[in-house]
């Protein structure tokens, strides 16, 4: 072996060794400090980019988390809202009732009626949050938005909770002190012609944004739209009519055997569906036609025709395809038996008419906002006489009323319950990605800690081994003293 004051391989294998292990001692330490095995591309590339990606799913999630909590901040409001309505309404049907007591003053009874409608129109119009109000049926006076929508996750879905209007307009109980109720005779009114349905056409409301004019048509048939049978009527053409006569000539709008809608080219313009399932029409004209189903589920197809400044429907024709089913009605029979009736009035209370059918056949209905000055509503042929208002009426139309607050309120509670499953689904996988992420990149501590003690050691034990190959020149001079 040779001895060099030139070369000194053992300090060069030394400073090797302190080098390396300086790295891997600086690498561990920054584990330790930070917590995680990989802080960088550099560290390891492939880990790196997948990690990545899921903690940008997670902070997306994180913004889907947030609008949910928002949204289900309105839902709640508008729950409360309801159940305030709710003891209102019961409290309402109390006062009307004990109207036909004798010996109570009907100014007073009144005054408590109508104080009753002011306190709903307060509960209705104070579930605002921050602007959006699922109860007040219409946009103004502080309210900016009647739906909510926001994303359910991360691909652009969205969830949609469309308003209601829980006022006392958008209950039918305008003007209920002075309300008035129809009656049609049901004998004979329903035949088979097996080109068209029969149809109860009933006019309401008074042209405004929170009690828009609505033509309600219940057109009656043992099939659903654009099917037939041999004991039933093809309800699609009276549809069809009955909507193209709502918007106008010129759209040519035909009703599928699925219920769908189609017109003539270019008539249609866009065609959404929300997460309740109602998919809207938007006509070349500017107005729409949503298509829904009922608590009944009957197909109903709401023509909105008129708006206001701010975009409030002030005009709206209501066709209900109403599924009677066969199994009351003979082929050929004309006069309206049990089953078609509890169908239709199914119908009519999903709407928010209160209805009772006499032992003679005489179907009375109130609510609303039918008023005395409604013109009498047609059953087929047959013609509605106007009965001026009564208790009978008041209990009717409130009858109605609760109908339309019992499926306001089963909408409003889904979607309550919607966003909570929804907020749980996304809690779940947001946690389920920075699992991954942490397996992925997070340090083991505990052998960090083992690997961090026994580093320092070789760290000194190089620092030694490289003092000692450095001292060997010192060595080489002893060879040269006289």
């Amino acid at each position: 072996m040779s001895f060099s004051i030139n070369t000194n391989n053992s300090a060069m294998a030394a400073l090797q060794s302190l080098s390396q292990t300086t790295t891997a001692l600086n690498r561990t330490q920054n584990e330790v400090s930070t917590g995680k095995s990989v802080n960088s591309a550099s560290d390891n590339p492939a880990v790196y980019a997948i990690a990545q990606g899921m903690n940008s799913q997670v902070a997306a999630l994180s913004g889907v988390q947030s609008g949910l909590q928002t949204a289900n901040n309105t839902l709640s409001a508008a729950n409360t809202g309801l159940g305030t309505i709710g003891s209102l309404m019961s409290s309402l049907a109390s006062t009307v009732s004990t109207a036909q007591t004798s010996g109570y003053n009907a100014n007073t009874m009144n005054g408590s009626i109508n104080q009753a409608l002011s306190q709903i129109d307060s509960a209705a119009k104070g579930s605002n949050v921050n602007g959006v109000n699922l109860l007040a049926g219409a946009v103004g006076n502080g309210v900016n938005f009647t739906t909510v929508t926001t994303a359910q996750d991360t691909t652009g879905s969205m969830f949609v909770q469309h308003g209601v209007n829980a006022t006392s307009s958008g209950l039918g109980l305008d003007g209920l002190t002075a309300l008035a109720g129809q009656t049609v005779s049901t004998s004979g009114a329903y035949t088979d012609s097996g080109a068209s349905a029969t149809t109860l056409s009933i006019t309401t409301g008074g042209g405004k944004a929170a009690n828009p004019t609505i033509n309600y048509n219940f057109v009656m048939d043992s099939n659903t739209a654009g099917t037939s049978g041999s004991a039933g009527m093809q309800s699609s053409s009276t549809i069809a009519t009955t909507l193209n006569n709502a918007v106008g000539t010129g759209f040519g709008i035909t009703v599928g055997s699925d219920g769908i809608l189609s017109a003539s080219a270019g008539a249609i313009t866009a065609t959404t569906t929300d997460t309740s399932g109602n998919t809207t029409y938007t006509l070349s004209n500017g107005d729409n036609i949503v298509a829904s189903l009922d608590a009944s589920g009957n197909t109903s197809y709401t023509a909105n025709t008129a708006f206001d400044s701010n975009g409030n429907a002030t005009s709206q024709t209501v066709v209900v395809d109403v599924n009677t089913g066969t199994a009351d009605k003979a082929n050929g029979a004309t006069a309206i038996k049990q089953g078609q009736t509890n169908a239709l009035t199914s119908a009519m209370n999903n709407a928010g008419f209160g209805t009772s059918l006499g032992n003679d056949g005489t179907l009375s209905f109130a609510g609303d906002n039918i008023t005395g000055s409604t013109a009498g509503a047609t059953f087929g042929t047959a013609t509605a006489s106007t009965t001026t208002s009564s208790t009978s009426m008041g209990m009717l139309a409130l009858s109605g009323a609760q109908h339309k607050l019992d499926n306001m309120t089963a909408a409003v509670g889904g979607g309550v319950n919607t966003v909570t499953q929804l907020s749980s689904t996304v809690s779940s996988v947001s946690n389920s990605l920075t699992s991954s992420v942490g397996a992925l990149t997070d340090a083991d501590l505990a052998a960090e800690s083992a690997k961090l003690t026994s580093l320092q050691t070789k760290q000194q034990l190089a620092i030694q081994s490289l003092s000692i190959a450095n001292s060997q020149s010192q060595t080489l001079l002893s060879l040269f003293h006289g």
